[in-house]
């Protein structure tokens, strides 16, 4: 589709080196956490090859598909998630006319709804699907028991890896079909990086404003514990490991600054046309992808997710205040209610730094306000 390959080829050799780092862990080595990686090939600026998956299914029509059809019905039906969302958002935007201008309309849900009203409705949509989509889909795969266990086990751990290892590299936009499930292992894989290193809380006109995905099919997979177990635990065991080996993968990262690819260098454009420029600016579009690896080294100092997120969506929003001030206050949450909103910023231990990101991905005062194209109530 004439993209420039370099960012996702030089993801997929960042994702390489987590893969070493955790062959060279005890404990991610004994449970056997690693990501599910494809060969890319950059030829030019605007020609490329993506090693084809076989075996797979996006992670949408694997769900879907484990609908019976009058389920199938009343979710695509005017009753269903989807349209109920997008007539909860437009109800603060009184004129018609502006109801396809999602920048506008999610700005208004930011500023005119309360915690209390958002959470609400997002978990009276969130009932509209069942709750066990994602267990029906696996229990589809497995020929006894004993296999159920063994896919939804590989499930959960694939993807608490996929989470760590994207937050740490800012990989965003994830919607259901930029992930892909092995039919025969059960295993996640991550696909399709356009938006990487917090592009997509920075630049997009609805900022995604969660570290990765983490929405009620993927908790459901570890009932009864939810995230509290399996989940947590392997994201602690990943994170501990890469943070040990933070300079490896960041003395990678060099080859972003010697050689931008075409997104970065229309990202750093982007950017010193809105005025929120770094104190090297005058380096030109340089400034773009050293300011980007040094978010990533604060992520593996241990550094608050919600404090990077917000400096990261000031780059990109805080020109419109009043919609950034309403956005920013839902993302640092609330010390009585959120984990992240209840630690420092700067610091944190593992064990610190998953619980806040647990809380970041999960936290319905969010994922209510989340476009709708993203679909937070999978």
């Amino acid at each position: 589709s004439g993209e420039d390959l370099r960012m996702d080829q030089r993801i997929e050799t960042l994702f390489f080196i987590m893969n070493k780092v955790m062959s060279a862990d005890p404990a991610c080595r004994q449970r056997k956490l690693h990501l599910t990686t494809y060969k890319v090939i950059s030829m030019t600026q605007r020609v490329g090859l993506i090693e084809w998956m076989k075996n797979t299914q996006p992670l949408k029509e694997f769900l879907k598909d484990a609908l019976t059809d009058d389920e199938r019905r009343y979710i695509d039906g005017t009753q269903g998630p989807h349209l109920q969302h997008v007539n909860w958002t437009r109800v603060v935007v009184p004129n018609k006319n502006d109801w396809n201008k999602y920048q506008l309309v999610y700005d208004e849900v930011f500023k005119k709804y309360s915690h209390t009203e958002t959470v609400k409705e997002f978990k009276l949509i969130e009932g509209k699907v069942p709750w066990d989509l994602s267990r029906r889909a696996i229990k589809r795969m497995s020929a006894s028991p004993e296999a159920f266990h063994v896919l939804k086990t590989a499930m959960i751990t694939s993807h608490a890896v996929i989470c760590i290892c994207q937050y740490l590299l800012g990989i965003g936009d994830r919607h259901l079909s930029n992930f892909m499930v092995n039919l025969k292992t059960g295993h996640l894989v991550g696909i399709d990086f356009g938006h990487a290193f917090g592009s997509a809380t920075q630049f997009l006109p609805v900022p995604e404003l969660v570290p990765f995905r983490l929405t009620r099919q993927l908790v459901n997979l570890s009932m009864p514990l939810q995230v509290n177990g399996q989940m947590e635990s392997t994201m602690r065991h990943v994170l501990h490991a890469v943070r040990q080996n933070s300079d490896l993968l960041l003395s990678t990262m060099d080859v972003f600054v010697k050689e931008p690819s075409l997104d970065w260098l229309k990202f750093a454009e982007k950017q010193m046309e809105s005025g929120n420029m770094a104190e090297d600016a005058d380096q030109g579009c340089q400034f773009y992808p050293k300011q980007k690896i040094q978010v990533a080294r604060r992520k593996l100092k241990g550094d608050n997710p919600a404090y990077i997120m917000k400096e990261e969506l000031a780059l990109g929003h805080q020109n419109r205040k009043s919609a950034f001030e309403s956005r920013v206050s839902v993302l640092l949450g609330d010390k009585k209610r959120n984990v992240r909103a209840d630690l420092p910023a700067q610091h944190l231990t593992v064990e610190q730094q998953v619980a806040a990101l647990i809380d970041h991905a999960t936290d319905p005062n969010i994922l209510g306000r989340m476009w709708a194209g993203w679909e937070p109530w999978v």
